[in-house]
């Protein structure tokens, strides 16, 4: 019956759609540190970051510089983005595109996924353990990847009780807004110590400026680095990344 084929025709147009079209779990599976590159005009913490804010300039410079991947902030009131730009992004690149957001209901997710985004950001200290596995599995359902953000042991060991694949470790203390690489160093060591280094990707965020901040990480083993703030006030995004020897 050509209803039956139909149908068919449909499913398998179906499971093409639920496949990751730029999977960042590819890029962070290469030798090399990936750089995950965002673009951000402010942030609550430190206010504006760029004033002269050009997201497709600041893309083709990433692009130039070697990123692996594209962050792109969407939260209005606190840093001044909009899915708007994750359109635009998401139109002019073939790299993949994280959507950075407080994601805390399935429809964002959705949202996302029409968007364009290739992954999303689930931040673990917002988020109940029953709302994190939720929304990791309507990810997963969807054919988006998600990076499951930590900033504690605690947070942490919620984590790994789920099927997360990503772990971005915020170097970021939540209550004093203090910044130090030593996180990623102690709970990338509780990983390691419980064996389980080679079930997660691993990347660096918050407070990465210099090229001994990409040399402690690289040392430490970690899989890539979203940096946002430190190119963004660069004059020159693709000079400051030769800068810090990422590649």
């Amino acid at each position: 019956m050509i209803l039956d084929k139909i149908v068919q025709v449909k499913k398998e147009e179906i499971a093409a759609l639920k496949k990751p079209n730029h999977p960042l779990q590819a890029k962070l599976a290469e030798p090399d540190l990936s750089l995950l590159a965002e673009i951000k005009k402010a942030s609550p913490s430190k206010g504006l970051i760029k004033a002269n804010f050009q997201p497709i300039k600041q893309l083709q410079a990433y692009q130039k510089a070697g990123a692996a991947a594209i962050s792109v902030l969407t939260d209005q009131q606190f840093f001044q983005g909009s899915t708007e730009i994750l359109a635009q992004v998401r139109q002019a690149t073939n790299l993949p595109v994280l959507r950075k957001e407080f994601i805390i209901d399935a429809i964002q997710v959705y949202q996302s996924l029409f968007l364009g985004a290739d992954v999303i950001l689930l931040i673990a200290a917002i988020l109940s353990q029953q709302q994190l596995e939720k929304l990791l599995s309507l990810s997963r359902e969807l054919g988006l990847e998600a990076i499951v953000e930590v900033h504690t042991a605690a947070e942490l060991a919620r984590v790994m009780a789920t099927e997360a694949k990503i772990i971005g470790i915020n170097n970021r203390n939540l209550h004093d807004f203090t910044v130090t690489l030593q996180t990623t160093a102690e709970l990338l060591n509780i990983i390691k110590n419980k064996g389980q280094r080679a079930n997660y990707y691993i990347i660096a965020e918050s407070g990465i400026k210099t090229k001994t901040d990409i040399s402690y990480l690289k040392d430490l083993g970690v899989d890539g680095v979203l940096i946002g703030e430190t190119l963004m006030r660069a004059p020159d995004p693709i000079k400051k990344v030769k800068e810090l020897g990422i590649s």
